[in-house]
């Protein structure tokens, strides 16, 4: 079954208005929890109507800090994200799931990297650079980062980025766009971030050498789609731009499950242990598993965070996306929280 974790929040210390940083330790004789760069930690909060889920991506490195931490912005009426900015303290207990997420370094190292960043989406990227600096072998790798904000004062780890920018100032540069903040320094432009000014800073990063940079997303959807659009427009391929994304898509329709029609799911869980179970027709196949209490991993139930992401070995399932419906066979990866059974029998490996 899905391994749970309880940790304790050793430290909490504010970062900007409405940002706090939680320094946290495994609670208890768990093994030691290991985490890339890049990834999040899916906490957990037990209520009498069941659970409710959040991501929240690590800001620390294994390489460079020995407790992990998570960097958290309140979102307005996100209550989720109230608690742990506003009253959580010091000492405080949280649950969570194992650390998730694909939002990670290339295994080969790079010859540049470009990082697209809004607010509170600089924190896995936070992550990705203290490992870049810190690893001697990667000394060589150009490093652009383009980082929108409304000014300086709601900008997370400013006095960090703006250090490493000091210290090696031909191999990391940095443009912040503050949209309520005018400032003379050479490094900082008061606008938005437009498709003309993502497409002048692209291109004089790029050069006449287009296929060695890869490009790292975690902004508001928009500002990434802008982004996505003028790369594929100007000749980037798919495969130089990964993103991170956290808030579900309220397009993504949900079927009608039909209890008179039942499929069997057959799941190898991480831990090597096979359950099986019934799903509807028209239930997601990570529905029908919480419904009889089988814990499968999951943290957003939208097909985004890749939490529940499973290899389908055996059977035939439909992965309904908000733009098309998939269907998927033997060999495919699936979202189990957006996968509904198509064959009388499906056979899945966590």
């Amino acid at each position: 079954m899905e391994r749970k974790l309880l940790w304790r929040i050793i430290e909490k210390r504010w970062e900007a208005p409405e940002v706090a940083t939680l320094k946290l330790s495994l609670v208890g004789d768990e093994p030691m929890v290991t985490y890339e760069p890049g990834q999040y930690l899916p906490l957990i909060r037990e209520f009498h109507y069941g659970q409710e889920r959040r991501a929240y991506s690590f800001s620390s490195c294994m390489e460079t800090d020995p407790q992990p931490t998570l960097t958290i912005k309140r979102i307005p009426n996100g209550w989720f994200s109230t608690w742990l900015v506003q009253r959580v303290r010091e000492g405080d207990l949280l649950m969570s799931a194992e650390p998730a997420g694909r939002f990670l370094l290339p295994s080969h190292k790079p010859k540049r990297l470009l990082y697209v960043a809004a607010g509170s989406g600089i924190v896995p990227i936070m992550s990705h650079m203290k490992a870049i600096f810190h690893r001697q072998a990667w000394n060589d790798v150009r490093v652009r980062l383009l980082y929108a904000n409304r000014d300086s004062e709601h900008t997370i780890f400013k006095h960090q980025i703006d250090a490493w920018m000091a210290a090696q100032p031909e191999r990391f540069r940095v443009t912040y766009f503050f949209s309520r903040e005018r400032s003379n320094a050479t490094h900082v432009e008061h606008a938005h971030l437009s498709r003309d000014l993502f497409e002048q800073y692209l291109l004089a990063f790029a050069g006449s050498e287009k296929t060695d940079i890869l490009t790292y997303l975690c902004a508001p959807v928009p500002l990434m789609r802008m982004v996505r659009m003028t790369m594929r427009t100007l000749g980037f391929a798919d495969k130089q731009i990964i993103q991170e994304t956290f808030t579900p898509d309220p397009r993504l329709q949900r079927r009608q499950a039909d209890p008179s029609r039942i499929h069997r799911i057959i799941v190898t869980l991480r831990n090597g242990h096979r359950v099986a179970f019934d799903a509807y027709a028209g239930e997601t196949i990570l529905r029908a598993a919480l419904r009889q209490s089988i814990s499968l991993p999951y943290t957003c139930k939208s097909g985004i965070c890749l939490s529940c992401l499973a290899r389908c070995v055996r059977g035939e399932v439909e992965v309904q996306f908000v733009e098309q419906t998939k269907r998927e066979g033997s060999g495919a990866w699936i979202n189990t929280c957006i996968s509904y059974a198509v064959s009388d029998e499906v056979e899945l490996v966590l």
